[in-house]
């Protein structure tokens, strides 16, 4: 008898510690739930309005969560909206009690957001920037976050006039690991630090301007490699409606490129500067058409060389290689109504771009070499190399053509320049080196039976005159040296209101005229 009441002695013993202990986790866990409602209802900022339909705190666990909340932000001095979020819900999981009570750090395992859905309206008025800061005599708090999760997300930028979409994107999915926010982060750029982190997309719609806009129809980022697919960069009208409504020229452009990686990628701020750094980048079949009216008045804005362009890029750029993998470029210009706009093409492109960077030090060169077939025929080569850390912008190009029939070009020459030619070019090559203002070369060709015939007005006849004229001085590809080839001298000034491929074609005409029309000898 007296050892079975000294087993319920000790029964009841171990229950009344573990009844205390769980009555006072249930008063706790309801008195945090309160606290937290309470906190959600009267401590958020009056600029902040949030609502939610349910609320679930399990204290053991460590967790909170919410259901069908809404955020709406406003501006504080206007009390006009800027933004607004709803979720289907905000789970917390793995809240560190200890570290928080007896240390300086507010630990939490994951945090998950699914399906947020996000809205920023850009306004007339903005608020003021006002850094994030620590203020000076409090106690250094730290948030340490294990990983976050935002599950098929969206979010979308909206104009200031009406409800038009600047920027828009569906499906996006981030796993962000090792959040951290401390008195040292919160002053940056970024506010927190982070480790690994993936992330991936579905449409993402960008309005760049009153002409252009871009779509991708899908991203993601994985082990530092970002993957673009489908990317679309398109002229918002067509020709003949741009022509329309603009009051100077203003290319139309239609770029395709089905994929876009970048490897090894990482970016982020050195000090206020963002920075964006990549091993390398593939473009994979990029098709470009660009067309100009050049009945639209010009523009005399100055242009500025690609090395200048670099050297003045806002953010700091590092990527050590660009390839470009069977690209395909159309050019086309209209110089008068009533006839064909003349076209260019460049068809099976190969480029490899090297140093593409504006933090490398003097003295190290972004080299260029393209491979293509000019109007879809001909080999053309070109290498090009300049140093963006000169304020000059000097620069050296050269350059191959082989196998070219004149009459392919026909139609570029005959609505651009008021030409034809006929004839075959077996091989040119070239060679210039230049600056901002002007440039020099040489040129060797050898062709045959080269002749031009110089049209009306109307382009609807030969001005046989001329034609006569101009073939005086013009030499058919007889007259060259033991190998073949007339010699020709390049000279061209640089028109600062055109671009530099304006200023390539300027320096290749004049040793093509250079060579046909003078002595063709080797100087």
């Amino acid at each position: 008898m007296a050892h079975r009441k000294q087993i319920k002695r000790r029964v009841w013993i171990i229950l009344i510690p573990i009844v205390l202990i769980l009555l006072l986790f249930t008063v706790l866990h309801f008195r945090a739930k309160a606290f937290i409602k309470n906190f959600l209802d009267e401590k958020i900022p009056d600029h902040i309005h949030l609502t939610y339909n349910q609320i679930e705190v399990n204290l053991l666990a460590g967790s909170i969560g919410l259901t069908e909340v809404g955020l709406d932000f406003l501006d504080k001095d206007t009390g006009i909206g800027k933004a607004g979020l709803s979720l289907e819900t905000i789970d917390i999981e793995g809240i560190g009690y200890f570290k928080a009570l007896f240390g300086n750090t507010i630990s939490v395992r994951h945090i998950r957001l699914s399906r947020p859905r996000g809205e920023y309206y850009q306004g007339s008025h903005q608020v003021e920037n006002q850094e994030g800061s620590v203020p000076e005599g409090t106690e250094e708090k730290t948030l340490s976050i294990a990983q976050l999760s935002i599950e098929d997300g969206a979010f979308r930028i909206l104009g200031k006039v009406g409800d038009s979409s600047v920027f828009s994107v569906e499906k996006l999915n981030l796993a962000l690991k090792n959040i951290n926010v401390d008195r040292e982060t919160i002053n940056g750029e970024i506010p927190f630090s982070y480790g690994d982190y993936d992330l991936s997309t579905g449409m993402i719609s960008a309005d760049l301007g009153p002409y252009e806009a871009l779509t991708l129809s899908g991203t993601s980022i994985k082990n530092r490699e970002l993957l673009l697919g489908n990317l679309s960069l398109k002229s918002k009208f067509d020709k003949t409606t741009l022509s329309k409504k603009l009051d100077k020229e203003h290319d139309y452009i239609d770029l395709k490129i089905p994929e876009v990686r970048m490897v090894n990628m990482d970016f982020g701020f050195n000090a206020e500067r963002f920075f964006l750094k990549a091993t390398s980048v593939v473009l994979q079949e990029p098709n470009m058409e660009i067309y100009r009216d050049k009945l639209v008045a010009d523009d005399y804005g100055q242009k500025k060389l690609y090395s200048q362009m670099l050297r003045e890029l806002p953010i700091d750029l590092n990527v050590s290689e660009v390839k470009i993998n069977d690209g395909y470029i159309s050019y086309s210009e209209l110089v008068k109504n009533g006839t064909s706009p003349g076209e260019i093409l460049f068809a099976d492109l190969e480029a490899t771009l090297g140093n593409v960077s504006n933090t490398y030090e003097n003295g190290v060169k972004t080299e260029i070499d393209a491979r293509a077939k000019l109007m879809g025929e001909a080999p053309i080569e070109l290498t090009w190399n300049f140093d963006a850390n000169k304020d000059n912008d000097a620069f050296f190009v050269s350059g191959v053509v082989t196998n070219f029939r004149s009459e392919s070009i026909n139609q570029f020459l005959r609505s651009n320049l008021r030409t034809e030619a006929e004839g075959d070019i077996q091989e040119l090559y070239f060679t210039v080196s230049g600056d901002v203002n002007s440039s020099t070369g040489d040129m060797k060709m050898n062709y045959e039976n080269f002749r031009f015939r110089v049209l009306k007005k109307d382009r609807m006849g030969v001005n046989k005159l001329l034609t006569f004229v101009g073939n005086i001085f013009t030499n058919d590809g007889s007259g060259t040296d033991k190998s073949g080839y007339r010699y020709g001298e390049i000279y061209a000034e640089r028109d600062n209101t055109k671009s530099f491929f304006n200023y390539l074609w300027l320096n290749v005409m004049d040793g093509m005229v250079s060579t046909l029309t003078g002595n063709g000898k080797k100087e």
